[in-house]
């Protein structure tokens, strides 16, 4: 108790740096533990690397999905696509050997009754951010050539006007995992 003390006595002093009051050993304990938690984080998806691929002003972040899928079905993902940019860039296809093709959809609800619209391109303004999410847009693939399942990846290629090819892997999720509210 007395050490406690006598670090709370320390630490609230102003002229003494927090890590100063630690020694060698505590210090490399400490940067240890950072690095496992950070590990950890990354390896469950809560952290993600980003951008996964970029190309003249235009990234793409945290391209996901969740779930499974078997052979021949249609399995839904989503992105972020940002352009740091002067001039906007349009997304006109995205390719992939994983599926038959893709479609870009958006969800219209104007009449009341939500239902996919196939899009033939998605703009991402200048000095912008367009993010695909649950319940607005989505890529699907159709026809996919084999099973999906979590903890794989799928690749696809994005075709941008003005960015050109940007290759990226779509991380597949579970089911529970949490949102990735981050991204919007």
């Amino acid at each position: 108790m007395k050490r406690i003390r006598r670090w709370l006595a320390i630490a609230a002093s102003a002229d003494v740096r927090p890590f100063a009051m630690l020694s060698r050993a505590a210090v490399w304990r400490l940067g240890g533990l950072v690095a496992l938690v950070g590990a950890g984080l990354l390896a469950m998806g809560q952290i993600h690397p980003e951008p996964v691929a970029q190309r003249g002003g235009v990234a793409v972040i945290h391209p996901w999905a969740k779930g499974s899928a078997l052979k021949g079905d249609q399995f839904p993902f989503y992105a972020t696509f940002t352009n740091s940019g002067a001039r906007p860039d349009r997304l006109l296809k995205i390719e992939t050997a994983a599926a038959h093709h893709a479609i870009l959809k958006a969800l219209d609800t104007k009449t009341g009754i939500v239902r996919p619209v196939e899009l033939d391109e998605l703009a991402v303004p200048a000095n912008g951010r367009v993010s695909l999410r649950p319940g607005a847009h989505q890529i699907t693939l159709i026809g996919l050539y084999g099973k999906v399942e979590p903890g794989g990846f799928i690749p696809v290629t994005f075709v941008f006007e003005r960015a050109g090819r940007l290759s990226a892997d779509i991380r597949v999720e579970n089911l529970g995992e949490p949102e990735h509210k981050d991204h919007s």
